[in-house]
């Protein structure tokens, strides 16, 4: 199955009324969704309140004429636990579905993925995100890339199974080469994707600036021979640059230099400034309309964080100047360089 038209998406987490009509009104036509494991007790058991919530989001996301892109369950995650006061491990799937790496566990991902696909018939798709970027320590913990590789395959296995249409794709945290071996894993003989998607946050996370995602996209779509998704993309309007640590100073489990440091490793020409960060995203958006074998792009992310989910801290660099409007939905002038940029090119 192919789009009618490229996906202008957005990452928007717990959406209010308010949120969804001023992100039409830049206009974005995809949003990104987070799914959960459905159920409380057992395989088909009692529907947990988390993915009810979901579910009644995603419903009003799509009365609201939207196309939902959802993330399916990954193994886990390290999220700060303001409770405890700490960077903590979060398992996704439940023990009773099978130990990870076993036959049982894989056949009850591909179960539980092809149930979420039947149970959301209508409301989401074709896009499919499978998990969240699976070859990083901070989405698969302490399992190993092979059992993450092997869950997205499964994942996607399931979503297909259900919906033969469906467009799955996972989404590499950003070109390199430890990566594509974890992807080379998931897109083996017999897999179920229609895409490879990609993270890039070049000038924050990384090195290079905006211009780098046309090799990116190309060197992807050579080595897979499938259409490219930037599943995520952006630059920071906040933070100061920092050098890195020193490699022998220990950083906890969960975290990275950048939390570390309160600051970034990398910037573009003129820093990061929420004007800079206008002009980024009015080039990215250009790049994404112009390559024929890009299926769209899913900027990350919509509003500023209160806290970084990695370190809990305020105003950390890592994780809360990401939006395009700030904690009381005020634009940025990303959010202007958007509306014109999508009347124009898309």
């Amino acid at each position: 199955m192919k789009l009618d038209k490229k996906a202008v998406g957005i990452c928007c987490f717990d959406p209010a009324e308010r949120d969804l009509d001023m992100i039409k009104e830049a206009g974005f036509n995809w949003l990104r969704m987070n799914l959960v494991f459905p159920w409380k007790d057992a395989m088909y058991g009692q529907l947990s309140e988390e993915y009810t919530k979901v579910r009644s989001q995603i419903e009003a996301c799509s009365a609201k004429g939207f196309k939902i892109m959802p993330t399916t369950p990954g193994l886990g995650i390290y999220l700060f636990d303001h409770k405890l006061d700490k960077t903590m491990w979060v398992d996704m799937w439940p023990d009773f579905i099978g130990r990870k790496g076993t036959e049982e566990y894989y056949e009850n991902v591909k179960k539980t993925c092809e149930w979420l696909a039947n149970d959301l018939n209508g409301l989401t798709g074709p896009l499919w995100c499978i998990m969240n970027e699976i070859d990083i320590e901070t989405f698969h913990g302490d399992y190993s890339t092979e059992v993450a590789a092997e869950t997205a395959y499964w994942s996607a296995r399931g979503i297909v199974s259900a919906d033969p249409d469906a467009l799955c794709g996972i989404n590499l945290s950003r070109y390199y080469e430890e990566g594509l071996k974890v992807a080379d894993m998931a897109y083996r003989e017999g897999h179920s994707f229609g895409y490879i998607g990609d993270d890039q946050y070049f000038g924050s996370w990384q090195g290079d600036d905006v211009e780098r995602w046309s090799y990116v996209i190309d060197k992807l779509h050579e080595r897979y021979h499938l259409p490219v998704l930037a599943n995520e993309w952006g630059y920071s309007s906040g933070g100061q640059v920092r050098e890195k640590p020193p490699e022998d100073e220990p950083i906890p489990a969960g975290l990275n230099s950048v939390c570390h440091v309160f600051g970034w490793h990398h910037e573009v020409s003129g820093g990061h400034t929420e004007e800079v960060q206008a002009k980024y995203i009015r080039r990215g958006l250009e790049i994404f309309a112009e390559n024929p074998n890009v299926l769209g792009s899913f900027l990350f992310c919509w509003k500023d964080a209160k806290y970084c989910y990695h370190c809990g801290k305020e105003l950390c660099p890592s994780e809360c100047f990401w939006g395009i409007v700030d904690q009381e939905l005020m634009p940025k002038p990303a959010y202007y360089a958007i509306k014109q940029a999508v009347k124009e090119l898309y």
